[in-house]
């Protein structure tokens, strides 16, 4: 199995952020938003274990199934925190009600590209030492498998490139968010600048998961994740990335696998670089966008 780390630590200077973009024609398939209460349900089941081997549980169900149909929302709604969000109310009320680890982060900006109401932007930047990275998530919120591909760059203070971003993500489920570091050359201010944003045809196919984690040391005393994903499918999980979060919602440490195993069950462990920070771990975000496997 190949395996990538890299780990973030959190700045947050979104307050009033503003974006740009360039998008090509634009053709999207679904019909509208996803039903999410008729959905099989992934669930995200964790434990973290801290140094005076205190335990604290966590526990998230999203409903997740491609379907077709109008419009609806979900039933319990949770506020999200972002700073600055361009996305319309229907757009926000979907968002605060999804049962995802998406709403424990601290986002520091959330928008919609043209003619893509059901596809979310997030981005947050974060500081690693003294080298800078933002953080960019892309949500699903359209009532079936979308194939995401975009090319831009971040911008710096002067409003000059600091970092290429490139994104090409197969069959995100309705309700599901990958998300990814990006460095960058000096502190970015949040805004990019899309030179391109499509959706092309799917090819793949997504599944429903269900996932636990837990948190805690190895026996050199670095913080790690052990996971699981599993299905009712055989599947492969991809990208699992892991975000470490203080009481705020903001990000303490980021650290993802690359994980091509194959099965109804994978599991593996994610290791981060450190053995202490300067801010307490109160919990994790998951994300991971499993696929059928062929």
């Amino acid at each position: 199995m190949k395996r990538m780390n890299k780990k973030l630590m959190s700045v947050l200077c979104m307050a009033m952020t503003v974006f740009s973009m360039t998008t090509c024609d634009v053709k999207v398939s679904a019909a509208g938003y996803f039903y999410p209460s008729s959905q099989p349900k992934t669930t995200t089941e964790s434990n973290t274990t801290t140094g005076n081997n205190s335990t604290t549980g966590n526990k998230t169900t999203t409903e997740n199934k491609t379907t077709t149909g109008n419009k609806a929302l979900i039933g319990k709604e949770k506020s999200t925190l972002s700073s600055s969000s361009y996305l319309t109310t229907e757009q926000q009320s979907i968002l605060n009600k999804l049962d995802t680890d998406y709403t424990k982060v601290n986002w520091g900006v959330q928008y919609s590209p043209k003619g893509m109401d059901g596809i979310i932007i997030s981005v947050v930047p974060y500081q690693e030492g003294r080298y800078p990275y933002l953080l960019v998530a892309i949500t699903n919120i359209y009532n079936e498998d979308v194939t995401f591909s975009a090319t831009g760059y971040a911008k710096g203070q002067n409003g000059q490139e600091i970092a290429d971003i490139s994104f090409y993500e197969e069959a995100i489920r309705p309700g599901n968010t990958v998300a990814k570091a990006i460095y960058c050359d000096s502190t970015p201010t949040g805004e990019i600048h899309w030179d391109s944003i499509e959706l092309p045809k799917t090819y793949g196919e997504s599944t429903y998961w269900e996932g636990d984690w837990s948190f805690s040391t190895d026996i050199n005393g670095y913080y790690q994740i052990d996971y699981t994903v599993k299905s009712e499918d055989y599947m492969t999980p991809g990208y699992v990335t892991t975000l470490l979060l203080d009481s705020y919602g903001n990000v303490i440490d980021v650290a993802y696998d690359y994980n091509c195993d194959e099965g109804y069950y994978v599991s593996d462990s994610i290791q981060f670089y450190a053995k202490d920070y300067d801010r307490k771990v109160v919990d994790v975000a998951m994300f991971t966008n499993p696929l059928i496997a062929k």
